[in-house]
């Protein structure tokens, strides 16, 4: 089993992605307002999951699940997954694209950088988000997504750490 996160910034990158995977192999990480909201659970979390099996639809042949992360601002990502959804009409007939939400609740990552509501995180954060969600059902334990979240959050640390000296150091942080 392969995980595959992919952050994208553009719609071109996503398309080609996605028509490289297949409609049915890939998921993007994206609160859809339009459709009804499906967790990592909704989707993985049904016993037995088939998406553990290399042969089933929603896995490449080699067994890789395929996240896309729309990176960009707010009103980007909207703009960019609105257009992904426009050229899955025109090719598939379907403007339904496959979504997954995390869990609501406040990322952690608001501290690197503070997002416009508290329910909103960064890419990294929805990264982080959805290792650990995954590795909270059973079928997917073993595959040791808490280590590569744990991974992924010390890094993003070590770098709010260093932003921050940095902006002591240029006298950007005023203390009252």
């Amino acid at each position: 089993m392969f995980l595959n996160i992919k952050p994208f910034d553009s719609l071109t990158s996503v398309w080609d992605f996605t028509l490289n995977t297949g409609k049915n192999n890939v998921w993007c990480l994206y609160p859809n307002k339009n459709a009804a909201l499906k967790s990592v659970e909704d989707v993985f979390g049904q016993e037995p999951s088939p998406y553990l099996e290399c042969t089933d639809t929603k896995t490449n042949e080699d067994g890789t699940l395929n996240f896309i992360l729309i990176d960009g601002t707010w009103n980007n990502s909207v703009s960019i997954f609105s257009r992904l959804k426009d050229h899955a009409t025109s090719v598939w007939g379907d403007a339904d694209f496959p979504c997954i939400s995390l869990a609501t609740g406040v990322s952690a990552m608001h501290k690197l950088r503070p997002q416009p509501s508290w329910d909103r995180t960064c890419t990294a954060g929805a990264a982080i988000g959805l290792l650990s969600e995954l590795q909270l059902l059973p079928e997917f334990s073993s595959f040791g997504f808490d280590k590569q979240a744990e991974a992924l959050e010390d890094t993003l640390v070590i770098l709010l750490e260093a932003l921050t000296t940095r902006r002591v150091r240029d006298g950007q942080v005023h203390h009252s």
